[in-house]
């Protein structure tokens, strides 16, 4: 049974369209940079709890609303809009991998991406940006520089800022990461 308007909280239903909208996807928890922790976040309990009326909800007006159990995140597609999200999806991609390869040839857990106190930090960014292979993949993107190719997945909520030019994965970045591995090591 769908839930009735009047019980859904309007300010979260709108923040969550403003999300989606934006290009962003909404995850189970988000970095808090005060409390130096994940917490849960409010818009996708507020999902969760109404799945049924938001799934119908974004139908209604041109939308589906996608669930991805394993990286515990909620985003939103439309069947027109397939080229922009090729092109968005390529970029998030495209970079996340480059940090997952810069990571794991400094023999790191890919999994430490996603821990605060480790995470991505500047030192992480300067090594990336001073790669010619890496900055020829970024320059393809269309990305003028590194910190609007950070920028561009903290956006869209795939990374969070942990504290000055310190970045945290979230569990929709690891996600993506996990289908690349995945796939390559099938590949094999």
């Amino acid at each position: 049974m769908t839930t009735a308007f009047s019980q859904i909280n309007m300010a979260k239903s709108q923040q969550i369209y403003a999300t989606f909208v934006n290009g962003r996807v909404i995850t189970k928890q988000v970095y808090n940079i005060y409390q130096h922790a994940f917490i849960d976040s409010p818009l996708y309990t507020e999902l969760y709890s109404n799945l049924e009326h938001f799934t119908q909800l974004y139908l209604y007006i041109g939308y589906n609303l996608n669930f991805s159990v394993e990286g515990e995140f909620f985003y939103i597609s439309r069947s027109e809009a397939e080229e922009d999200a090729d092109t968005n999806a390529t970029k998030i991609q495209a970079i996340l991998l480059i940090i997952a390869r810069y990571w794991v040839d400094k023999g790191f857990d890919l999994d430490d991406l996603t821990t605060p106190v480790i995470g991505l930090g500047r030192t992480a960014l300067e090594e990336i940006a001073e790669q010619a292979i890496y900055n020829d993949i970024r320059q393809a993107l269309g990305i003028e520089i590194w910190d609007k190719a950070i920028t561009y997945l903290a956006d869209r909520n795939f990374l969070y800022p942990c504290g000055d030019k310190h970045y945290v994965l979230s569990s929709a970045g690891m996600h993506f990461l996990n289908l690349h591995v995945n796939k390559y090591s099938e590949e094999l």
